[in-house]
């Protein structure tokens, strides 16, 4: 039996009386050291000070919060070891079913009430879990993924791996996704499919697709996740992700629109809707989502210097310079100069924007960089909006050539063709957009002819 006096334990939970229940539970354990989270602010402050081995969380805890956001939270901002105990405790009999859905799971979960006994032997069973998996976990997270590949291979094949098979199936999947092979991904989720069909596996089959972006299948798989399964919000949030890649905009903002009010402090969520929203067109809801990030996402080092340029852009899209500049001028300058060259083009192009006379000197003397760097899409569209405010049609018309031949032109399409028309040089982008399509007719046509040269036959 495993010595719980050396362990740490915390107990998260709103009610005072159930608070010293579960001590009362985990001191019979023989548990020594217990300490009490009473609200979701607090159970973050103590596990980021100073992680405990076993966390008992209650599902509800209260102010609109429960123990699944703050699992969430935990994982999102690496907190939680995987060697860490996170158990459910829970009134309710029907959280197998939210359990059996969602994708961030607690390690287990117990039903109020309980006896010590029957605790002891959910732990114990969790520990030997965990003891089997160690290994994997440190190569895990030091991300070096063939030896984790090879260590779950192992295991798969082992007389202790049996009763973890569909665990093992999937931290390979995950695995794999993670090390950037979606194809391999793909098959791996697709094998645990023909066993059980698990939402879950399900919704690891769309994200390995959309990896490749076989976007209609994609949408065709997390369809069928969603379905039957309503507390899969995950599923929602990649659901609208596919959307917006697929260019249809409204329905991503009416997916994340139903879910972010059920879950309405998770600010990752309202993050996405803002996306969707400014894609749609509907600035005042992305303007709102973005303000509620800025207050409320309380995590210390949550709101980034992106999120502070996501609201400045919402407020653009809004036609509110003044507010833009307002949000752009209270980041510092130091803070200014530590973003990475991507945010620094969306800073400058925002500002130029918002404020010609100030922003502009900083924009052009970023223009040699922005000629000739990589960016991402959100800082290729603030580089080529703030492009056409200042005339600089060179440099707009470059960027959106590589918005329209990369593979999510679908979903950039509306803002673009609304900016050029905005600036009267409608012609011009569909010019660009003549080009892209013959130079990827031209790319087709060349690539079978290449394989032919080499011997390889065309399917």
């Amino acid at each position: 039996m495993t010595d719980y006096a050396k362990k740490r334990f915390l107990v998260i939970d709103d009610q005072p009386q159930a608070r010293d229940a579960l001590r009362t539970v985990a001191q019979t354990l023989g548990a020594f050291a217990v300490e009490f989270a009473s609200n979701y602010q607090d159970a973050i402050y103590r596990i980021r000070n100073n992680t405990p081995d076993i966390i008992l969380c209650d599902y509800m805890l209260g102010d609109g919060r429960s123990g699944q956001q703050l699992l969430e939270e935990l994982r999102r901002f690496k907190l939680l070891l995987d060697e860490t105990i996170f158990m459910m405790v829970t009134g309710e009999q029907s959280y197998e079913q939210v359990v059996s859905a969602v994708e961030l799971v607690p390690d287990d979960y117990i039903i109020k009430p309980f006896s010590p006994d029957k605790l002891l032997l959910r732990l114990e069973r969790i520990v030997a879990k965990k003891n089997f998996f160690a290994d994997y976990y440190q190569q895990k997270r030091k991300e070096e993924f063939s030896l984790a590949i090879a260590l779950l291979e192992q295991k798969r094949n082992s007389e202790g791996g049996r009763p973890y098979r569909f665990e093992i199936l999937r931290q390979q999947a995950e695995v794999l996704l993670a090390s950037g092979d979606s194809n391999a991904a793909e098959v791996a989720y697709r094998d645990i499919l023909e066993s059980h069909d698990f939402p879950w596996a399900r919704a690891g089959v769309a994200r390995a697709l959309h990896k490749q972006n076989r976007l209609t299948e994609a949408r065709e798989e997390i369809d069928r996740a969603i379905s039957g399964t309503p507390h899969f919000f995950d599923a929602a949030d990649l659901k609208a992700t596919i959307c917006m890649a697929q260019g249809e905009h409204a329905e991503a903002q009416k997916v994340l629109d139903e879910v972010a009010k059920k879950t309405p402090r998770n600010y990752m969520r309202k993050r996405l809707l803002a996306e969707a929203a400014t894609l749609n067109g509907d600035v005042e809801t992305a303007r709102t989502a973005m303000a509620e990030v800025i207050a409320g996402d309380t995590m210390p080092g949550a709101v980034s210097a992106e999120d502070r340029l996501a609201l400045a852009r919402s407020h653009v899209n809004a036609n509110d310079k003044i507010s833009g500049e307002r949000v752009l001028v209270s980041m510092r300058e130091s803070e200014v100069q530590n973003m990475n060259l991507a945010e620094q083009a969306s800073f400058a192009a925002l500002m130029a924007i918002c404020s010609p006379e100030k922003g502009k000197p900083r924009f052009t003397g970023l223009r040699p960089a922005l000629l000739a760097t990589e960016l991402g899409i959100t800082a290729r569209l603030d580089v080529m909006r703030a492009a056409l405010s200042v005339a600089d049609n060179e440099l707009a018309d470059l960027h959106t050539e590589h918005l329209m031949a990369g593979p999510e032109a679908k979903k950039t399409f509306g803002s673009i063709r609304s900016q050029y028309a905005l600036y009267g040089r409608e012609k011009d982008f569909r010019e660009i957009q003549k080009q892209v399509a013959l130079k990827r007719i031209r790319h087709e046509e060349v690539a079978p002819a290449a394989s032919a040269e080499n011997g390889i036959e065309s399917s």
